[in-house]
């Protein structure tokens, strides 16, 4: 949403010269924004940050330091910068400074701004980094603007949740954005989607299994019911079931998902798969009483419903791993192989590593 926001400001930049600019400032800012565009594009990070800070320094100077474009564009600088560079934290105090004092009605820009802030000072400062997010998330509340809210909240939950200190925060924080979104945002809003992702994870942290299926498997049903596209909150909602329902011994259940995975992920025989659901290994007690490390090699395949078959032995460094590799991977389950659109029978290959820890 950080990034939405943001885009959205800078999008009703004007390239109209301002009375005290002369028209070649406003043609060299025009020349700096688009390359910064084209940089934002590219991925070019070395780039970005040039060109961001090139527009930041020419619009000051064309918009007027406290102007909320200049704000904007101090934003995408400090976005682009590392946050091991002092330079950002002092940019961005600065500019919630301006923006407090000179814009008071632009809390979404007090929020792209204090967001970044907090993250940065989260480690020395968790509880006024919080508190700088929950006030925003109380504010919009008050103005009931309700997404904003939501977004707000979750986020200072996402950033409670880095810290162990403050898991409990996090959990309350998360429980209060459900709260909003159930209340007031539609059961399609990518927002309440988000949310639910959290409020499952949270349940299944818990050990409340069963109460994180029916929150993601709703996700699920939401997609396949409203939503014409495919979005990164179901492919995770389908995976994160596939590991529930296996761990809950509902493997038939966890079949659908695999098959919904499969669909949305083109399967690539150029690179080793990657399980959805993955029991480890036991370690062999007589190469643990050896002291022995290793690791096996195996060859199989994934059947149309996700499930592992045909095992077979490539090579190991030692024989006394070749069973529990075997007994694991046969527990381990995938998004089958597509072609023409029905899932057909793939062969695929893993290396399992065994280390032994050495005090």
């Amino acid at each position: 949403m950080n990034k939405t926001i943001i885009a959205l400001s800078i999008l009703s930049l004007s390239f109209s010269s301002a009375a005290s600019s002369t028209s070649d400032l406003n043609a060299e800012f025009k020349k700096y924004y688009s390359d910064y565009q084209a940089a934002v594009q590219s991925g070019d990070k070395k780039a970005l940050k040039d060109t961001a800070q090139k527009a930041y320094e020419v619009g000051k100077e064309l918009y007027g330091q406290h102007d909320i474009n200049t704000i904007n564009l101090a934003i995408n600088y400090a976005t682009s910068m590392g946050n091991s560079n002092p330079d950002k934290k002092i940019l961005l105090e600065e500019i919630l400074k301006i923006t407090k004092e000179h814009h008071t009605d632009k809390l979404d820009v007090v929020f792209n701004i204090t967001l970044p802030l907090a993250k940065l000072n989260f480690k020395e400062n968790r509880r006024e980094s919080l508190d700088s997010l929950e006030d925003i998330a109380e504010q919009a509340e008050a103005k009931q603007d309700y997404e904003f809210a939501s977004i707000a909240y979750l986020e200072a939950a996402k950033l409670a949740s880095k810290s162990s200190k403050t898991i409990s925060k996090a959990r309350k924080l998360i429980r209060k954005t459900d709260k909003i979104n159930q209340a007031h945002l539609p059961e399609t809003s990518v927002q309440r989607l988000s949310t639910d992702i959290w409020v499952a994870a949270l349940d299944e942290a818990r050990n409340r299994k069963s109460a994180a299926i029916e929150r993601l498997e709703h996700i699920v049903k939401i997609f396949d019911s409203n939503l014409d596209f495919d979005h990164p909150f179901e492919l995770s909602a389908h995976s994160k079931l596939v590991n529930l329902y296996e761990k809950t011994r509902q493997s038939d259940k966890a079949t659908k998902h695999c098959l919904a995975i499969a669909k949305m992920v083109p399967w690539k025989d150029s690179q080793e798969q990657e399980p959805l659901y993955r029991a480890n290994p036991q370690y062999p007690k007589n190469m643990a009483r050896k002291m022995k490390s290793g690791w096996v090699q195996l060859q199989f395949t994934v059947s149309t419903s996700g499930f592992v078959k045909d095992i077979e032995v490539i090579d190991s460094s030692e024989k006394g791993f070749i069973k529990a590799s075997i007994e694991a991977l046969e527990q381990w389950r995938y998004a089958p192989k597509f072609e023409d659109g029905k899932p057909v029978e793939a062969v695929s290959t893993v290396q399992l590593d065994y280390i032994i820890g050495r005090g």
